[in-house]
């Protein structure tokens, strides 16, 4: 699929995994079937507070937001906190199995294989309680480091300087909240990147795929990071976005605002991962091939 040079090189194995998402369209439908799935959900949440489908979240609306965000504008400003609840369990069972699934399309074009969407859904299947495991694991990290960041943000609204280097400190801590989870997010995708490959790929069970993940780890932890770092980094401009219109009168004044900042975020993700697993399976290959 690409060069041997190409794969030892960072941005060239970037732009080399972008090129052959377009020349190869069924690397992307594991990644355009996961982003379908939450905008489908994404719609259910916009229509929750309507007729047919408030029958059945009306009551739970109501009960744990109160009867005004049944309707509008305030039925928006439940949307972003719902369809946030829904990615952890989207991730364990839905992502993580299409990402395997993409994990054993990529490796059949690198190694000019046919192979087709079924095919792969099936291998990926039949390996799903491990996908599911590291899911669970890699998840549970991120959340474990995610909640010690919490534990800062509970001390610094403690502080009640107005000014000064620990009002500094207050702001640069709550402001920067979202930032530090996206790198929480890189972390702990590197950590478990070749994860999926060596499951799907070498056919381990769970516990030698972590043990063959950190192998193939050692000596390019670094190249790694960067390699899921930099195609992260076009989710900023979303995450600038979300932030500037969370605000209370934001919601009130443009509600439907919320809900195109949800979708364009969601086709973000859709690319960077889809580039980001295209490289990690790409350069595990490499690795192994050497």
């Amino acid at each position: 699929m690409t060069k041997k040079s190409e794969k030892t090189q960072l941005i060239p194995l970037l732009k080399a995994s972008l090129t052959s998402c377009f020349y190869n369209p069924i690397i992307v439908i594991p990644f355009a079937t996961t982003a379908f799935i939450q905008l489908l959900i994404l719609e259910i949440l916009y229509f929750a507070p309507r007729f047919p489908l408030s029958v059945f979240f009306g009551p739970v609306i109501r009960r744990f937001s109160g009867e005004a965000f049944l309707h509008y504008p305030y039925s928006f400003a439940i949307i972003p906190g719902a369809f946030q609840s829904v990615q952890i369990p989207i991730y364990i069972f839905i992502s993580s199995f299409f990402i395997a699934t993409a994990v054993v399309i990529i490796a059949a074009v690198n190694n000019d294989q046919k192979i087709t969407f079924g095919k792969a859904c099936r291998q990926a299947l039949s390996r799903y309680i491990y996908i599911v495991i590291a899911a669970l694991i890699s998840f549970g990290i991120f959340y474990g480091l995610s909640s010690a960041y919490g534990l800062v943000i509970k001390r610094a609204l403690q502080i009640g300087s107005t000014q000064g280097i620990f009002f500094m400190i207050k702001s640069v801590v709550l402001n920067g909240a979202p930032y530090v989870n996206v790198l929480i997010g890189i972390f702990v995708t590197t950590l478990f990147a070749f994860v999926f490959p060596v499951i799907m790929i070498e056919k381990k069970k769970i516990f030698a795929a972590i043990i063959g993940n950190f192998r193939a780890l050692w000596g390019s932890c670094w190249f790694v990071f960067f390699m899921v770092a930099i195609p992260t980094l076009f989710y900023l401009p979303v995450i600038v976005l979300r932030t500037g219109i969370s605000s209370p009168e934001m919601v009130v004044v443009f509600p439907s605002i919320q809900i195109l900042a949800l979708v364009l975020s969601v086709l973000v993700m859709f690319v960077i991962d889809m580039v980001v697993y295209t490289a990690i399976t790409t350069y595990y290959l490499l690795k192994k091939e050497n």
